[in-house]
């Protein structure tokens, strides 16, 4: 306010001595120009200062006009400071009585300086902030532009008082230092330009070749990616994931995946949603349909990202499983028991078989194990004579012998039709030849107590495990069938004998 109603006085010719509040003045009736009271320059720069503050902190356009306020007062302070150096009084002051000592404009400078820096608004400030060849660029010649023509002309000006050259050299000598220094700074700068913008291009292309993989990676890898909003609207959809149900990526784009989900499906789409955007991260399996109509299976995961200045996507990755599910599901639906009998089939028995024999490898106290052929001798008569069902009763009927006869320890198994194979743990005392007469007599024994008008038979090959693994699962079958064959042939000669 002091300043400028002084400022005013000078305008208007009219010495109100307000400026008299903060300093003593000299002879107060000193006829003009206000003698001893505050520089005109000054009553300008606390003026311009007073309004570049209070506009600091106001709206985009405001902060402009603070920023030129807080220029006019550098300019005029700078102004101020040279004329000092230089002698030339209107510069700073009118009469030696009012002008602007060289502190204060120094403070003045001071002052411009942290309006500027404070005024982030300022796109001057940015600019000398900024790391980037602009920023350098402004920052050394600003600094070039201001200290080497004030020093260069200064040592001029003492040369010339002194006497040692006339004017004419002094200006011509001035001349060639600052075009040397200037040319010196241009050729710093530019050095320094050179070798950023060197590794500017640098990191710009190992970036665009990161950026090509990355490209080629999501084009072409084989993984699903999609990017989706929080709403569950494909934003980027790659050509695995389109091609995975059949779509084109433009088909895809704008719509939710929640309208290619089946639709007994889609009530749980909302609680995918809520698990990323309250845990960041969701990973499982859902079904969607194919343009086809087929159902797609992908098991994903998906995450939360966050970047600067944009809105929260979703990045998933999922791999098509359809198949695999569709194999689990094949095996889940292939039993290992046999639907007749009720025993182990044939992949049953041979999964628990192998599993028996490397424990009995591993565990090194083997117990010993056989394995036994069984086949059930006679079953073509007993089909052709009482019919198909008679032979599927005498197959189930054996099978409960063989239950009978062996412990709930051994392994048995339909081979198939009428062939029956047993693995047998051995225990003390008991040999594989007991182990057969025990079925044998259990046979007799049932067809003592059978109603039926068949007798069962049946021929049994045996062939011991080795405990160190030195033969394969199919040497041991084949082994015990070869066994059982011997057995049926050997039976079939004693009874031609007999």
């Amino acid at each position: 306010m002091i300043g400028s109603i002084t400022l005013g006085e000078y305008l208007f010719g009219y010495d109100a001595g307000i400026d008299a509040i903060l300093l003593p003045v000299g002879d107060a009736t000193a006829p003009s120009g206000f003698l001893g009271r505050m520089a005109p320059h000054t009553s300008i720069n606390f003026t311009i200062l007073g309004l570049s503050f209070l506009t600091l902190r106001g709206r985009r356009r405001s902060t402009r006009v603070s920023e030129f306020l807080a220029l006019g007062c550098l300019i005029i302070s700078l102004a101020a400071i040279l004329g000092h150096l230089y002698g030339a009084q209107e510069l700073y002051g009118i009469s030696n009585l009012n002008s602007m000592a060289l502190h204060t404009a120094v403070l003045f400078l001071i002052c411009s300086f942290g309006l500027l820096a404070t005024n982030s608004a300022s796109p001057i400030v940015k600019l000398l902030m900024s790391d980037s060849l602009g920023g350098v660029t402004a920052r050394w010649f600003s600094a070039a532009i201001i200290l080497i023509p004030t020093l260069v002309d200064k040592l001029r000006m003492v040369g010339q008082d002194r006497g040692l050259y006339d004017a004419g050299f002094g200006s011509s000598f001035s001349q060639l230092i600052r075009m040397i220094l200037m040319c010196r700074v241009v050729f710093y700068v530019s050095a320094k330009i050179y070798k950023l913008d060197i590794r500017r291009r640098v990191a710009e292309r190992l970036l665009a070749e990161k950026e090509q993989r990355y490209r080629e990676l999501f084009d072409y890898g084989q993984s699903m990616i999609c990017i989706h909003d929080l709403a569950g609207t494909l934003t980027t959809v790659n050509p695995a994931a389109a091609h995975s149900i059949g779509y084109a990526r433009e088909d895809l784009i704008g719509r939710n995946i929640r309208d290619f989900m089946p639709e007994e499906l889609r009530t749980q789409f909302p609680a995918f949603l809520r698990q990323i955007e309250n845990e960041g991260v969701a990973d499982g399996t859902f079904a969607l349909v194919a343009k086809n109509g087929k159902h797609v299976i992908w098991q994903y995961q998906s995450i939360l990202v966050s970047e600067p200045d944009k809105e929260l996507y979703v990045l998933g990755n999922a791999q098509d499983v359809t198949k695999l599910v569709e194999a689990q599901k094949q095996l889940r639906n292939l039993s290992v028991t046999d639907d007749l009998t009720g025993l182990s089939n044939r992949r049953g028995f041979q999964t628990l078989a192998e599993q028996q024999i490397k424990l009995e490898q591993h565990q090194g106290t083997a117990r010993g194990l056989t394995l036994m052929f069984a086949d059930l001798d006679g079953l073509k008569q007993i089909n052709d004579k009482y019919g198909h069902e008679a032979g599927s009763n005498a197959i189930i009927a054996f099978s409960e012998v063989l239950r009978s006869a062996l412990r709930s320890a051994d392994l048995i198994a339909r081979w198939g039709g009428d062939e029956f194979v047993i693995l047998t743990i051995g225990s003390v005392g008991e040999t594989a030849d007991a182990i057969v007469d025990r079925i044998q007599t259990t046979l007799v024994k049932h067809n003592s107590e059978s109603n039926e008008p068949y007798d069962l038979a049946c021929s049994i090959g045996v062939t011991p495990v080795p405990a160190d693994g030195g033969k394969s699962f199919e040497n041991l079958i084949g082994e015990a069938d070869a066994a059982m064959y011997n057995e049926k042939r050997l039976r079939k000669l004693t009874s031609i004998a007999a």
